[in-house]
């Protein structure tokens, strides 16, 4: 098949589908990568052919290198490209993500059309922030600033706020105090590190629950909370031992599932079934 991916970079200038795309390649599918920014990898691997298309993915359609190549015969899309798929035809679409997918085991995507594929190190990650010195690190995306001033200000932490490249800082983090939108959680989980949680909506509260209920997370409420209980939250979420096994247990999994070979039978299977339904 002829599979178009369409990708635009994630925060620092990472392209999570272009491994994915690359299997897809080494199977003997014909692959057009396609992304508008100017960081993206110049090379890549057999059956892929990497395009650039400026600021609007149906810029394609006007490149004669592009038209060269036939008729697509389906799109993997990212979730910020899938509205654009339909400019090349009435084809069948994929969007893939490093959302994990939905299910009973972990929060994730409820798509049937939706595969869950890890990010690679491929691209441009700029300034990618480390920790100073070997004090404990608690990166934060969500919850306000000012109850985190007065929990950490005098504390041996490195609290790291408004992670620049996303979160490029959870490798080196020991919590990750969220507010647990899909996609913290989820990158959460691909690392391996405890999380305390402050939810703000329903769907939060929702993801949130599923944490606690595997094991890595808590809940708490910052805004509400004494700063010495938010500080204890945090300090037991790093040293203790079962939650620590277990996040690295569901990471081990987590990778599993993502792995480029997964990822990409996932794809072909959709598409099979897709293909056959279309059939009928």
């Amino acid at each position: 098949m002829h599979l178009l991916f369409l990708s635009r970079p994630d925060r620092g200038h990472l392209y999570p589908t272009l491994r994915l795309a690359e299997e897809l390649g080494g199977r003997g599918h014909q692959v057009t990568f396609a992304s508008g920014d100017p960081y993206v990898d110049e090379t890549a691997g057999p059956g892929v052919r990497i395009l650039r298309f400026g600021r609007d993915e149906r810029g394609l359609l006007d490149m004669p290198v592009f038209r060269s190549q036939g008729p697509v015969d389906a799109v993997v899309a990212d979730p910020r490209t899938a509205k654009a798929a339909g400019a090349f035809g009435a084809v069948p679409v994929v969007v893939a993500g490093t959302n994990l997918a939905g299910g009973r085991e972990w929060p994730g995507e409820r798509s049937s059309s939706y595969v869950f594929t890890l990010p690679g190190p491929r691209g441009a990650v700029h300034d990618p922030w480390r920790p100073g010195g070997r004090r404990p690190v608690l990166l934060v995306d969500g919850p306000p600033i000012g109850p985190l001033v007065r929990a950490f200000g005098d504390t041996q932490w490195q609290v790291v706020v408004g992670d620049s490249t996303r979160f490029a800082g959870l490798p080196h983090a020991d919590v990750f105090l969220t507010d647990g939108r899909l996609a913290a959680v989820s990158a959460a989980l691909r690392a391996g590190v405890p999380m305390v949680l402050a939810p703000e909506t329903a769907e939060e509260t929702g993801y949130a629950r599923h944490v606690v209920a595997l094991g890595v997370g808590r809940i708490v409420a910052p805004a509400e909370q004494p700063a010495e209980e938010l500080r204890q939250a945090v300090e037991r979420m790093r040293v203790d031992e079962p939650t620590l096994v277990t996040a690295r247990r569901l990471a081990t999994r987590v990778e599993a599932a993502g792995a480029p070979a997964v990822a990409a039978t996932a794809v072909e299977a959709l598409l099979d079934a897709e293909s056959v339904a279309r059939a009928a």
